[in-house]
Formats: structure tokens, sequence, C-alpha cells
């Protein structure tokens, strides 16, 4: 028996729950999810910023975006915690790509181009315009896995439009988050996706510090109304809502969030 183990079971069963939450407040750990009251302008430890997070992890990043690549190729079924992702984007290729030779597609925080590769091999005979917007180290680590795609750097990526406009769990990761998806929603033609979105209905949106393996980042928890508007005062419309993973709780959190996403269309004529 280890020594927590044999202090825990010497302590009452209230007095050591009392105790652990004290500890939680008082000394962070070093993994989890925690209420931001001071929003986007919260100081990061060692006085890092967003995108620190990122970088630390892009090795890590690579690492899962070879092995995915390698599955696909090998023709292996996806599955585990992203697999509600793979299938909702399924769903909305299907559509997108539906009577088509050719595609572009905007793929707005891209990671190293997993979608581009899941999207080969979803749609097989369609021709591919595939973007990807990313941070600058990130964009190119993406071009070295996945050179076949355009790497964009700014927000002149939104300058054109697409067929398939889509944020995967990167929406909640922008700042200015909705004059970003207002932009978003003029580039889509045709469709845009919004997935793995943390989504509150009955409190404004709020920021949440999140922390992994040293590094901590800062995202938003948006509110669905918002979303909702900022999306159909461009003029699209929601084909479908899709529930997805539940979200880690959040401590301190107004209220704890879902994680959602949608499907929206622009009306042709």
């Amino acid at each position: 028996m280890t020594a927590k183990r044999m202090l825990q079971s010497l302590t009452p069963p209230l007095l050591w729950k009392g105790l652990t939450i004290l500890k939680q407040r008082l000394v962070p750990s070093r993994n989890g999810f925690s209420y931001a009251p001071k929003g986007w302008a919260t100081p990061l430890p060692r006085g890092r910023d967003t995108a620190d997070y990122w970088i630390a992890f892009i090795d890590k990043e690579r690492s899962e975006c070879k092995l995915l690549i390698s599955r696909i190729q090998a023709g292996i079924a996806l599955d585990g915690g992203e697999g509600v992702k793979h299938r909702a984007f399924g769903d909305v290729l299907a559509m997108a790509a539906r009577n088509r030779d050719r595609i572009a597609v905007l793929d707005y925080g891209a990671n190293l181009g997993d979608y581009y590769w899941l999207t080969r091999s979803l749609v097989p005979g369609v021709e591919l315009d595939y973007h990807c917007k990313e941070l600058l180290e990130l964009a190119a680590a993406g071009q070295q896995l996945t050179p076949s795609a355009t790497w964009h750097t700014d927000d002149s990526c939104l300058d054109r439009s697409y067929d398939l406009v889509m944020f995967s769990s990167s929406l909640q990761y922008v700042p200015d988050w909705q004059a970003v998806l207002g932009r978003a929603a003029r580039s889509s033609a045709c469709y845009l996706f919004l997935s793995d979105v943390p989504t509150v209905r009955n409190v404004p949106t709020f920021a949440a510090l999140e922390r992994s393996a040293g590094m901590t980042n800062v995202h938003h928890q948006l509110n669905r109304t918002d979303i909702l508007q900022t999306v159909a005062s461009e003029g699209l419309q929601m084909v479908r809502e899709f529930a997805m993973s539940p979200h880690p709780f959040i401590d301190g959190a107004p209220e704890q969030p879902t994680r959602v996403g949608w499907l929206f269309e622009r009306p042709q004529p």
C-alpha cells in the first residue's frame, strides 16, 4: 500500500474529500480545466501565450498524424475517441461532395492536415482543392506531412469562397471568434461545418484554462445562441446539429459545456 493510500484509509471520508478540494484549489493539477474569469486576458504561466501550448505538442501531433495516415492507407477502420467526430465529418463530406467532380475545402485550425487524409479516403474519386489554416510552426510541420494541401498562416484564406469551410475542435481557440466565424460563413459557398465546439446555453460565452503536461492554454466555451445568430446573419441555414463526446469538467465554471457540432448550408438560387 502506498503512503497516500495508507493516509486515505486513516482519514474520515468527508475530511479527505475536503482536503482534496482544498488541494485542487491551492495546487492546480498538471492536467484539467478551470474557469478563467478574466477571459482571454488571463495571464498564462511563465509569460507564455496560447501559441506556445500548440508548439509544445508538435512532436506528439506529428506521431499521431503519421499513425492516422498509416491506418487510412492500410484501410484500417478508425475508432477510439475521435470516432464521433469522424462519423459526423463523413456525413458532412458526403453532402458537400455529392454530384461533384471537384471540391474546395478550407480546414481552419487544421492541425497537421489530419482531415485532408480522411477526405481523400472518403471521396477518392473527387479532385481536392484542400486548404489548411494554422499557426506558423504547425503549418511548417503540416506541410511536411500533408504537402498536397495549400497551407495558410493568416486569415487571407477567408478572402475567397469554398464549397466547405470547417472548424474541427478549433473555433474555441480563436480569440476574436465571432469576427472569424462571420468571415468563414461568408466564405462558405455551400456548407459550413463546426465540429466539437464546447457550448453553453444559459450563460454568456466564457473562457477556461486548459492544462496538459505542464502547459496551459485558454479557450472559449461558446454560447449557442451567439454561434447560431452569427452564422445566420451571413445568410446560412442550419441543416443539422450533432451531439459529440462529453466535455471534461471545468472547475468553477458558471455552466458545464457540452461538445456540439453543426452543419450549415447556404440556400442556392
